[in-house]
């Protein structure tokens, strides 16, 4: 690690906001740049002032992490795809009578109430650039394959025969299960 109070503050700095494998990736670059213009013959303090300005103020690295996040690339993949999702279960619900299934009222409001509430949190782990906000992409996915999973359940369970929009959804959900799923530990991670 360079031995300059610059340096050391903008990665006290990043280090408050940022997970640490990142910071540590951040320190080994900002240290190069610091001797690259030592090299150069600059003073430390105008090595270190340089380095900083390559990089740039903490607040854009901050929000350049955040931006290429898993979670964040995770959340506006799932917003994204969601539009086909409702348009598909829309469909299939209406076309299949789903207000004549066995279902219990109260677990369809909880339904509703739980895909609202993690369509919520997906807009706002796509929307921010506060990292800390990313590590709703992980339990938000979660939610998403067990919303999904709940709907299957629910079309295998109750409905009296197959139509052509759940021909097309049930597919399309399994595929969002898996590739979610695959997705997961990376929303998860930091």
């Amino acid at each position: 690690m360079a031995d300059h109070p610059l340096i050391a503050g903008y990665i006290a700095t990043l280090g408050d906001r940022l997970p640490a494998e990142a910071v540590d990736e951040l320190a080994d670059g900002l240290n190069e740049t610091f001797q690259h213009h030592l090299r150069r013959g600059l003073t430390r303090s105008d090595a270190a002032a340089a380095a900083i300005a390559e990089f740039g103020r903490p607040d854009l690295v901050i929000a350049a992490f955040t931006r290429h996040s898993a979670g964040r690339r995770t959340a506006v993949r799932l917003l994204a795809t969601a539009p086909v999702f409702a348009a598909l279960w829309g469909t299939t619900l209406i076309t299949a009578h789903a207000w004549t299934w066995p279902i219990p009222p109260g677990a369809a409001v909880a339904f509703g109430v739980t895909l609202l509430t993690v369509a919520t949190a997906l807009v706002v782990v796509a929307a921010s650039n506060n990292p800390e906000r990313t590590r709703l992409a992980g339990p938000a996915s979660l939610v998403v394959i067990l919303l999904d999973l709940a709907m299957l359940t629910a079309v295998a369970a109750a409905a009296p025969a197959l139509t052509w929009p759940m021909a097309l959804a049930v597919p399309a959900s399994l595929a969002r299960i898996a590739l979610t799923a695959r997705n997961l530990p990376r929303a998860i991670a930091p």
